[in-house]
């Protein structure tokens, strides 16, 4: 008797890291090494990937057909939201991996709150990318590193850092249409060369920060595990229990020994609703409680701090923000002000009088608005004007050198054209290709006049 064949995937069927583990990989650097091993570019699985999940709905961008509109690297892939989803659905059907939502958040999405959680950058920990390379594996991404509260790396107690350490750019993790991780996607250069990263820090606020992410490391492996199942209901009971046992029921001592107001505890009480990866350290942190455990609403192995270590972990996260004095601004000079910049010949931007009057530019868009308009408005049509002028300054360049090439009999072409204007000078033009299609059009119907 035959054995069922198995049915082939029509993606690689490319297995993910770490699963299990605190170091379990992100999507987003699954979705990377994907592409890799198709020796295609992100943008182009990408597109495939928007085309199996929805046929059309991409093809166009402002009427263009083939323009797609879709920028895979600004979704937040690996979160907890619908592109995590999606994404995750879509290539565990073509791939034929069924753990691929495990690289993800998706696991917390019912017991934690979505707002504040991932990163606003795309950071890395040098030393776990050289271990990878010394130990010859392939480097990662971690998922860990895409998790906002996390400032350091659990493993070796080193900063995250967002910026490469050779071209000092940030944003160059893998937003680009060419990703190798582990290299930097604008001067190619490793990113994990420990030496080059400097010391590891060691300081009381680096302590904290490492604790924070021992934790989340804890979370991660057992999010990124098989038997995990999160339940708000019953996290919401342990957390009612945990005030019962340490604060006699009063909610307000909890929110003091948490550092947290009063209300939100109430809040919880009365809306069961899903709680910030914040307030859940916090519970470890001051609790003595296993956060995949409150999750599942365990606490059968939960036992309480000695009184000592709580004082002493309190220090850690003080109760309330240190007071500030309410700062006065007198809005009729400061309105006066705006109208002089408004004469002015040189226009300048609502940012940079803002920082020259010490004042957050939102304040000056809500306390004099008329102003504040006026000048973006006029400092955007400067800048429109400052840069069509460049542009023609530019294409007479080219134009100019083009005639000089058709003089000598030669063909315009880059090459030429850009031994003659230099390359920055290519560069800097909008539309080089249409501006040089348009010049040696005017050229022949000139030879032929």
């Amino acid at each position: 008797m035959n054995p069922i064949p198995t049915p082939r995937s029509v993606l690689h069927a490319l297995a993910p890291i770490g699963l299990g583990t605190s170091d379990v990989e992100s999507l987003t650097s699954y979705f990377c090494r994907l592409a890799n091993s198709h020796s295609c570019s992100t943008n182009d699985l990408a597109q495939f990937v928007i085309d199996h999940i929805e046929p059309g709905r991409w093809a166009t961008y402002q009427g263009v057909e083939g323009k797609s509109r879709f920028i895979w690297h600004q979704r937040a892939i690996s979160g907890l939201g619908d592109s995590a989803l999606t994404w995750a659905s879509a290539l565990s059907e073509l791939t034929s991996q069924s753990s691929l939502h495990r690289l993800t958040l998706l696991p917390l999405q019912s017991v934690i709150a979505p707002k504040g959680l991932m990163a606003t950058q795309s950071r890395w920990c040098p030393h776990c990318l050289h271990d990878d390379l010394e130990q010859k594996k392939t480097p990662y991404f971690r998922l860990a590193w895409d998790i906002g509260l996390n400032k350091v790396c659990a493993n070796h107690r080193a900063e995250l850092i967002a910026r490469c350490p050779h071209c000092l750019q940030s944003n160059v993790r893998h937003a680009a249409a060419y990703v190798i991780p582990g290299w930097c996607t604008a001067c190619t250069q490793f990113l994990g060369y420990s030496q080059v990263c400097g010391p590891k820090r060691q300081t009381e606020k680096h302590g904290i920060e490492t604790q924070q992410a021992a934790t989340v490391s804890g979370l991660l492996s057992a999010t990124s595990g098989p038997n995990f199942l999160p339940d708000l209901e019953k996290t919401h009971d342990a957390i009612d229990t945990l005030i019962g046992q340490l604060d006699g029921g009063v909610a307000a001592h909890f929110a003091r020994r948490l550092g947290v107001r009063k209300s939100t505890v109430h809040h919880w009480k009365k809306t069961r609703s899903a709680f910030t990866l914040d307030t859940l350290l916090r519970c470890a942190f001051h609790c003595n409680a296993d956060v995949p455990a409150l999750l599942q609403g365990d606490l059968s192995n939960w036992s309480p701090l000695c009184e000592a270590r709580q004082l002493s972990l309190e220090l850690f996260y003080p109760s309330a923000a240190p007071h500030r004095n309410r700062q006065e601004h007198d809005w009729f000079a400061i309105r006066r002000r705006l109208q002089q910049e408004l004469m002015e010949s040189e226009p300048k931007s609502v940012s940079d009088i803002a920082r020259e009057l010490n004042l957050d530019e939102r304040l000056l868009y809500i306390q004099a608005t008329d102003e504040a308009r006026q000048l973006g408005e006029r400092y955007i049509r400067y800048r429109r004007a400052k840069m069509e002028s460049r542009q023609s300054e530019l294409r007479l360049q080219l134009k100019s050198a083009c005639k000089q090439i058709h003089e000598n009999g030669h063909g315009i072409s880059m090459e030429l054209v850009s031994q003659l204007v230099g390359k920055e000078t290519l560069n800097s033009v909008h539309n080089l290709y249409t501006v040089l299609s348009n010049i040696a059009a005017e050229a022949a119907n000139d030879d032929c006049a």
